[in-house]
């Protein structure tokens, strides 16, 4: 469909914890907005240097037809660059200009067990997933957050596990996240993976159920949202590069 720029407005604007902030953004210009695309994604614009606009995604968590409303949650945490700078000093009523929705892949709920992990950034695409689990659903879900405060409150199928990483410094090196998914015990079953985060724990994901793990392709969900050390078209250039991971 085509990505034509909306304008909406921040109808509201909360802090679920001390690094996930949840925004409202609402329109008459969102009347034709298609439903169905939770899990997905729309890309927020913002200006920039030299006469161009800085574009950055984020997911949709929910979005209400009969009151137009979209709401994003995204990550508020040591972040100074154009869009979490706005988020941090926007107020309700100011505007802000969208383009979307794309699609993001679905976990494959047609599977015996799952396997969701991801750092904050994957949190509301990984929430969505989570409320389109069978329930009945058997697995792990591994979030990775930056405080014991990030925990947000979930409602998982009994049958998954909940694990929560704490990483005070998700800007450093680490493998937190990967060590504690390649440690969870393999359960019998074909098996649905759904993995999202930073660049190299979701390359090292990727690795592990490709080569190691009997995961069929179209069981398998890995994706890259942020790379450290790089801005968003950077971690882009380096997904471009690494062919065999992706």
């Amino acid at each position: 469909m085509a990505r034509s720029t909306l304008a909406v407005t921040v109808a509201d604007k909360q802090r679920l914890s001390p690094n996930m902030m949840r925004l409202m953004l609402q329109g008459d210009s969102l009347q034709d907005f298609p439903t169905g695309y939770e899990g997905g994604y729309i890309k927020l614009v913002f200006p920039g240097g030299l006469d161009r606009p800085v574009v950055r995604s984020y997911t949709v968590r929910e979005f209400s037809a009969d009151t137009r409303v979209i709401t994003i949650d995204m990550v508020a945490h040591g972040d100074t660059g154009p869009a979490a700078t706005w988020a941090s000093n926007t107020s309700i009523g100011d505007e802000v200009q969208i383009t979307g929705p794309g699609a993001c892949k679905p976990i494959n709920t047609s599977a015996d067990r799952f396997i969701l992990a991801g750092d904050m950034s994957a949190i509301p695409a990984i929430s969505v997933n989570i409320n389109r689990l069978p329930a009945d659903a058997i697995g792990d879900i591994v979030l990775e957050v930056i405080s014991k405060k990030d925990q947000l409150e979930l409602h998982v199928p009994e049958g998954m596990n909940l694990h929560w990483v704490v990483n005070p410094d998700p800007d450093a090196p680490n493998t937190m996240l990967e060590d504690s998914v390649m440690a969870l015990p393999w359960r019998d079953g074909e098996v649905s993976v759904w993995v999202a985060g930073e660049f190299s724990a979701s390359r090292a994901l990727r690795q592990y159920f490709r080569h190691e793990k009997p995961v069929r392709k179209e069981n398998m969900y890995v994706s890259c949202y942020w790379k450290i050390g790089e801005n968003d078209e950077g971690m882009k250039a380096a997904k471009r590069a690494d062919k065999e991971a992706w």
